[in-house]
C-alpha cells in the first residue's frame, strides 16, 4: 500500500480521529505555558498512538504546527487560531495521500503554503504575499528534492519544517527556534527508510 487510505464511514474517515487528536494537541499546547519548538511540536502529533507512518495527516499536521507556533509567537487569542486551524484542516484534506509522487508535490512542502496562505490572509487576487506563499512551497519542494526516494512522511516533514522556518523568518520576521541536531526515531516503522543516507540518521 502506497499510503494509509482511509475508510469512510458515513462523512466521517478513519483517518479522522487523527486530524482531531492533532487539533486538540495544538490547542492544548497553546493555551499551556510551554514552549517547544516546531520539531518537538511535530514529534508531538507524529507520536499520537497508531499514526500510520506515511499517511495524508501529516498534510494537515505541517500547517497546523507552523500556524499554532506563530500565533503563539505573536500573543494571538484561542480563537484565532481555531479558526485558522479549521481552515488548515479544510484545505489540507484536499492534498490527497502519495501526493509527492503522483502529483510531484508533496503534501509537507503543500501544507507549507496552505499555512503561509491562511496566516498572511493570501488569495489569488493578492499581491506580495501571493508571491511568498509559492516561493515557500517551491523552497520547501526543492529541499525535500534534495533528498531522493522513496518517499517519507517523517523525513519531509522534517525538510519542510527547516524549509519553513527560514521562510518565515524572511516574510514575517518570526525566529522560530531550531534544535541543535534533528534525529529521527521513527525509522524502524519505514521498511524504505534509507538508513545512513537520511539526513536525519543517528
Amino acid at each position: 500500500m502506497l499510503y494509509a487510505k482511509g475508510k469512510n464511514m458515513g462523512n466521517y474517515s478513519e483517518l479522522d480521529i487523527y486530524y482531531d487528536k492533532m487539533t486538540e494537541k495544538l490547542l492544548t499546547y497553546y493555551e499551556s505555558g510551554e514552549n517547544k519548538t516546531i520539531w518537538e511540536l511535530a514529534e508531538e502529533l507524529m507520536d499520537i498512538e497508531g499514526l500510520p507512518m506515511h499517511c495524508p495527516p501529516h498534510h494537515y499536521l505541517m500547517p497546523g504546527v507552523l500556524l499554532t507556533a506563530c500565533h503563539k509567537e505573536e500573543g494571538d487569542e484561542t480563537a484565532v487560531l481555531e479558526e485558522d486551524l479549521r481552515e488548515a484542516l479544510s484545505r489540507a484534506k484536499n492534498v490527497l495521500g502519495g501526493f509527492c509522487g503522483l502529483y510531484g508535490s508533496c503534501g509537507a512542502a503543500v501544507g507549507v503554503g496552505i499555512f503561509l496562505s491562511i496566516y498572511t490572509q493570501t488569495t489569488p487576487l493578492s499581491k506580495g504575499t501571493w508571491a511568498w506563499t509559492n516561493h515557500a512551497v517551491g523552497r520547501a519542494l526543492l529541499a525535500i528534492s534534495g533528498v531522493d526516494g522513496p518517499r517519507c512522511c517523517k523525513r519531509n516533514t522534517y525538510l519542510a519544517l527547516e524549509s519553513a522556518a527560514e521562510s518565515i523568518r524572511e516574510y514575517l520576521g518570526i525566529q522560530l527556534e531550531k534544535p541543535e541536531k534533528v534525529i529521527c526515531k521513527y525509522y524502524k516503522n519505514n521498511k524504505e527508510c534509507k538508513g545512513k543516507a537520511c539526513p536525519y540518521s543517528e
